[in-house]
């Protein structure tokens, strides 16, 4: 002990020598050096902790008396069983009883703050017990020994006892605020795992329908991503651009209208029996309600969309006419009085 250190010591309190280290620096000449040097000194020790202690000793014995208790089953079953199915297997089977019991005590450990959800695991552990015993005591009556199969059969019940013991020594009482609190963080990061997993199964699949969807999972996905850009689009006129209508999906078995972002899945073309001409000022002599092979390809396609969505706006009408004859001068101007021509026949037979 260094000689210059003076220790007071309580009396009544264990004390015990340790060696520590401590750094000194000596300087010369102006450059200082450090180096550690060791010294004893007197620390005190503290009281030995009886209740860690006999809780150590409890848990190490219920732990010996829970493998004699599997050992002896395991026997106890197996030799009873052994008589119809091989050895082997028997005594596999065996080892199942205690098995069981063991598991339904983990699984109510695991939930000892929260008394309602242990419950199914204790009772099914009780439950599971008390057929090993069956088990065992049946053996002994079978070898014409009852006494010793009932005796073997108090193993488990021992050994049982003495888990639920230490359980139950575990176990601490939570307030109902305290049980609530902990249930909802709980369910929080159950949540959150349970959202992780699904969206990576869900990644995996698209993965998977990307690598081997082929040329048809490219046209849907091209049609979806199609009918997400046109519900951008602003209407032509101020009423579309302020309360914009949702995008209509065109369906029949018949010309359906196709985004122009996907050319090659484009099923809307004008009729076979139509005389391609350009559109012009010299078209309204003809009926807008007349379907004659004479009719023009922007008309009949102007149609054929408004029988299918008598409500869609001119801007739209312009994109699905232009999707199907391309985009040229003064398009919206022509699909605007084919659109007025169509559906006003009668203020165009007047005019």
């Amino acid at each position: 002990m260094d000689q210059g250190t003076q220790e007071t010591r309580i009396p009544g309190v264990r004390y015990r020598r340790v060696i520590r280290t401590r750094e000194v620096t000596t300087v010369i000449d102006g450059k200082p050096s450090t180096r550690s040097v060791p010294y004893e000194r007197c620390e005190p020790v503290p009281p030995r902790e009886w209740d860690e202690l006999i809780l150590r000793g409890v848990t190490a014995l219920a732990i010996t008396v829970t493998v004699i208790a599997v050992a002896g089953t395991t026997a106890s079953v197996g030799g009873l069983l052994s008589r119809m199915v091989p050895a082997p297997v028997a005594y596999a089977m065996g080892a199942v009883f205690t098995s069981a019991w063991m598991a339904c005590l983990g699984i109510e450990w695991l939930n000892r703050v929260s008394p309602k959800r242990a419950r199914p695991a204790q009772v099914s552990g009780w439950v599971a017990l008390a057929l090993s015993m069956a088990a065992i005591a049946a053996y002994g009556y079978t070898l014409g020994q009852p006494v010793a199969g009932g005796v073997g059969a108090c193993i488990d019940l021992l050994s049982k006892g003495l888990w639920a013991l230490l359980v139950g020594y575990h176990a601490v009482p939570l307030d109902a605020g305290v049980a609530h609190w902990v249930t909802e963080r709980e369910q929080e990061l159950a949540g959150r795992e349970l959202l992780g997993r699904r969206l990576l199964r869900l990644n995996r699949r698209a993965a998977y329908q990307r690598a081997v969807g082929g040329q048809e999972l490219e046209a849907v996905t091209a049609i979806l991503d199609g009918a997400a850009q046109q519900r951008g689009l602003p209407g032509a006129d101020g009423a579309d651009t302020a309360d914009p209508e949702p995008v209509r999906t065109v369906s029949g078995p018949v010309r359906v209208p196709t985004p122009p972002v996907v050319p090659p899945v484009s099923v809307l073309a004008p009729n076979a029996n139509h005389r391609a001409v350009p559109d012009g000022p010299g078209t309204s002599g003809h009926g807008a309600g007349e379907a004659a092979p004479t009719s023009l390809p922007i008309a009949a396609t102007v149609r054929d969309v408004l029988q299918q969505d008598p409500g869609i706006s001119n801007a739209e009408l312009t994109e699905r006419v232009a999707a199907v004859h391309g985009h040229h001068n003064n398009l919206a101007e022509t699909v605007r009085r084919t659109r007025a021509r169509v559906q006003n026949p009668k203020k165009r037979n007047a005019s």
